[in-house]
């Protein structure tokens, strides 16, 4: 359920869609010959939080990878999908969320792709689906 706000937030951010395609933003796995730059995104985990009347709400973390030829346009690219996703909160695709904070980045080269590339991993609590 997280995807689909991390998809809404990367959709709805016209900086970012002028420089990624929506079509080049893919849940988990790239769509092979997809021509760069493009984006993946993926839920790494969803911890349920508890109390004693039940559910509180879900602890959730997510990545977006960033890939591109050139260095450059991948730093572009990055700061947008920050942009678009960092601090963001309140009801989005009829979920509502605490504030989105970005928890680190891991940045490379793929000398097999000839790729660069950019994570950014962010947390955030699901209060209510």
């Amino acid at each position: 359920m997280i995807g689909k706000v991390v998809r809404s937030l990367l959709d709805d951010s016209a900086a970012l869609v002028a420089l990624v395609p929506v079509v080049r933003m893919f849940p988990y796995v790239m769509n092979e010959d997809t021509p760069l730059p493009a984006i993946v995104y993926t839920i790494d985990s969803v911890f349920p939080e508890y109390q004693k009347d039940g559910w509180a709400y879900d602890k959730c973390a997510f990545s977006v990878v960033s890939l591109s030829t050139d260095y450059a346009a991948l730093q572009e690219i990055v700061a947008e999908v920050r942009a678009a996703l960092e601090r963001k909160h309140g009801t989005v695709e009829g979920i509502d969320i605490g504030w989105i904070y970005m928890r680190g980045q891991t940045e490379g080269f793929s000398l097999t792709d000839n790729v660069f590339f950019n994570k950014l991993t962010f947390d955030v609590n699901i209060i209510d689906y």
